[in-house]
């Protein structure tokens, strides 16, 4: 489990164990789709989840934010708390390991358990900071920081130097054209700060 992991109480952590199932997860599943129901909560201890958008009628992808060991989904738990639908896709982008909450078990936890009802109050806290950074990113910040920014915590995040990814996903990622994506990404290059290979992105610094 993750340092990073919130400090349960022992008796919460005891209901956990009980209640939701430990699992490892595959890179790629699916955890939660946009216009469906969720079933469980992930709480995640390894790996790392991708919370996007998609747009069907311009077949684009909007990345809302990234969720790292030791945190869940703010979105997930704002459908489970309306018996909404969900409003976002998660895929895991790596192999993961997390806890699968029974979505009936969030609530009652929040009024049983101290450190949970905590925990829900601080995942929408850093969430609210986290998405209004990045609303002053687009608005302030220019593509090739914004890049420059992604790249360095792509590799924090999976402390992985390689990133496998089309320039237009990259530009889907940062809400940009392909084409200027493109053109800083060989300037980037040239600076010997990335290695580029068809569908591949090596971060060199």
């Amino acid at each position: 489990m993750s340092k990073a992991f919130y400090p349960f109480e022992k008796t919460f952590m005891a209901e956990l164990n009980r209640s939701a199932e430990l699992a490892p997860v595959p890179k790629d599943t699916i955890l939660a789709e946009q216009g469906k129901y969720m079933k469980v909560i992930p709480l995640l201890t390894k790996g790392s989840i991708r919370v996007f958008r998609q747009d069907f009628d311009l077949d684009r992808e909007i990345l809302v934010y990234y969720i790292s060991p030791g945190e869940t989904c703010m979105m997930s738990l704002v459908a489970s708390f309306g018996d909404m639908k969900s409003q976002v896709n998660a895929v895991t982008e790596s192999d993961s390991e997390m806890y699968m909450i029974p979505i009936d078990k969030v609530r009652e936890w929040q009024i049983k358990f101290d450190s949970w009802n905590s925990f829900i109050i601080q995942t929408f806290m850093n969430r609210y900071t986290e998405l209004m950074n990045a609303m002053e990113d687009l608005s302030f910040q220019s593509v090739d920081v914004r890049l420059a920014h992604y790249l360095s915590q792509y590799k924090e995040r999976t402390n992985a130097s390689t990133l496998r990814i089309t320039h237009q996903g990259l530009a889907n990622e940062l809400g940009t054209a392909r084409v200027v994506v493109s053109r800083i990404l060989k300037k980037m290059e040239k600076d010997g700060q990335v290695e580029l290979k068809r569908g591949l992105i090596k971060i060199l610094v």
